[in-house]
């Protein structure tokens, strides 16, 4: 993408449910990544109109653009899921 702004906001993930949303954009802001969610307020005003409006996008910067989508891929692989014997007490290394 020669000449494209590196500070544009591009959209790596939409969802019609903002805390799908909301949980992603933590994630990524745990990564070093800043994060905007285009339509949020409306999608939760007007539900209804989420898929008409495109749901809520989760937006990074563009030089952002390929690290988030390597996150969210490992997301959906699994790799950050907790083991079954994890236990919310014990402190972590």
């Amino acid at each position: 993408m020669r000449g494209a702004d590196p500070d544009a906001w591009v959209t790596v993930a939409q969802f019609n449910d903002a805390i799908d949303a909301q949980l992603l954009q933590g994630r990524l802001q745990a990564e070093g990544i800043t994060t905007f969610l285009a339509d949020q307020n409306l999608v939760q005003a007007h539900q209804l109109l989420a898929i008409a409006l495109g749901g809520i996008r989760v937006q990074v910067a563009a030089r952002d653009a390929e690290a988030a989508a390597s996150i969210i891929a490992a997301l959906a692989s699994g790799d950050y899921a907790l083991d079954e014997d994890f236990d919310p007490g014990s402190k972590l290394d």
